[in-house]
């Protein structure tokens, strides 16, 4: 057979990447530091006689998930192997029924709209305050979704994002006590949250706090491997066998045994004394990292004293989101200057950097991006462009039908200047985090044309459009 392959293999990236000495202030969790596995090809199989069934439970596996439920304190745990995207999936359809209301934080991930897609749901979007310095939506606010609830029973079901990819955590607790007062469930997109019950450094899991159903992404932060979640219940406001239907629909019928093999030894390494060892380590190493950063003058980091402000109830101090803006440097910029450093961000926006840490980071790899913080920062001259200039300002596009019904609907392509007015048949978004700018059924207004066009010529991608620049975007559009 000819050789059609003109290019490196990913196999050959993967390698050359693992090599080249970037540092990963980036997922997965275990930064790769892990411990040692045989080759996975000795490990991969199926559902043999000993090992279980993920779709239905009896041994092994069964005994794992249990002790996972106790480990967070759930009434029940499952192993997810196709990430937290199909425990939202599986959480949202077991929650509500085809055609219902859901509130939704319009900060959440675009599995959260694929859920109201997939089941043909109405949603009632709640818009967190702004951090405009920080580019970053803040937490979701307890009077918000009273209003929200009080004003329309209708609603069914609850979602949010805590915390947000930025590491913000709404005031679950009070929103948790008005939803059971309206007798509506809670799901919480805590995908980056896994970490929280191993220190009291770090805030408390939506779980404690009183959530219905919270999904965790085990690999953001924590040493597991990628596509590796959990997703956790407590009380009768889910249907328990409703949300094991769903899963079965929404996970692989061939689950890996490696992934899955890599949850159970993930837990029980955080539960260990390594790993309560390891995490006393990080938050001290933490600490001085934060310590060290916070001293920056032309770089600014998302301070820790915004609890109180912005529906902000707590923050995650593993993340580490950073701004040149007082120095006029854009977020591709920074992030540029940083990749320099031999250091590998986790995403950019236009204006900010953002970086992840773990409990398997190395007191070299923190020492290494605080050292290339204040180069940079020393190099830096304050006042050199207005902090304010360009600062970008969220849109709110005016819903004319649900996504399904829109996607429903034939399509066609409009370009540039021809979109105003026109109902979008498309989820526009830059990836990360995966939060939509515009999503179908949405009037595409001058405002967000002008957004997607800043984003376009700051040098991000942007998701779902058909663009050969920013004057040029093509949107799929309804007729």
């Amino acid at each position: 057979m000819k050789n059609i392959y003109q290019v490196p293999s990913l196999y050959e990236k993967l390698r050359q990447y693992s090599e080249s000495g970037m540092y990963p202030f980036h997922m997965p969790g275990h930064k790769r530091q892990g411990p040692q596995w045989a080759s996975p090809f000795s490990w991969d199989i199926t559902e043999i006689d000993g090992f279980d069934d993920l779709h239905h439970p009896e041994g092994i596996l069964k005994e794992a998930m249990e002790e996972a439920a106790v480990c967070y304190g759930s009434d029940a745990s499952f192993f997810l192997i196709n990430g937290s995207t199909c425990g939202i999936l599986a959480a949202m359809s077991a929650a509500v029924s085809p055609g219902d209301r859901v509130l939704a934080a319009r900060n959440c991930h675009k599995s959260v709209y694929h859920g109201l897609l997939l089941n043909q749901l109405e949603a009632v979007y709640l818009y967190p305050d702004y951090l405009e310095a920080f580019e970053c939506f803040g937490g979701v606010r307890p009077e918000q979704v009273e209003a929200a609830l009080s004003g329309d029973r209708k609603i069914r079901a609850v979602v949010l994002p805590s915390p947000t990819y930025e590491g913000l955590v709404s005031d679950i607790r009070r929103i948790g006590e008005i939803c059971r007062r309206y007798d509506v469930p809670l799901i919480v997109d805590e995908a980056h949250g896994a970490h929280f019950p191993f220190h009291s450094y770090f805030p408390a899991s939506a779980l404690e706090l009183g959530a219905d159903a919270v999904i965790q992404s085990l690999h953001k932060t924590l040493p597991a491997f990628t596509q590796t979640a959990i997703l956790h219940v407590r009380g009768s406001r889910i249907s328990r066998e409703r949300l094991e239907m769903f899963l079965r629909i929404y996970q692989s019928s061939s689950p890996s045994y490696i992934l899955m093999a890599g949850i159970d030894a993930c837990l029980r390494y955080m539960t260990g004394e390594e790993g309560k060892k390891q995490m006393e380590a990080y938050v001290r190493r933490l600490t001085e990292l934060r310590q060290r950063l916070g001293r920056l003058t032309a770089l600014e980091m998302l301070p820790g004293e915004l609890k109180g402000q912005y529906g902000i109830r707590d923050l995650d101090r593993g993340k580490i989101l950073l701004t040149g803006r007082k120095a006029g440097l854009s977020g591709p910029e920074l992030y540029e200057m940083l990749r320099r450093c031999r250091i590998q961000p986790e995403m950019k926006t236009r204006s900010t950097v953002l970086l992840m840490t773990s409990l398997m980071d190395s007191e070299e790899g923190l020492d290494r991006l605080a050292g290339a913080a204040e180069e940079i920062d020393r190099t830096c001259s304050v006042g050199k462009r207005d902090q304010a200039e360009g600062c970008y300002r969220p849109v709110r596009p005016v819903q004319a039908m649900s996504i399904a019904r829109a996607l429903a609907r034939q399509q066609e392509i409009h370009v540039g200047k021809g979109l105003e007015g026109r109902i979008s048949a498309a989820f526009v978004y830059i990836y990360p985090p995966g939060i939509p700018l515009l999503a179908p059924g949405e009037v595409i207004d001058s405002r967000c044309l002008d957004l997607i066009r800043d984003y376009l010529e700051a040098g991000l991608e942007v998701h779902g459009i058909l663009s050969e620049g920013p004057e040029n975007m093509r949107i799929p559009v309804i007729v």
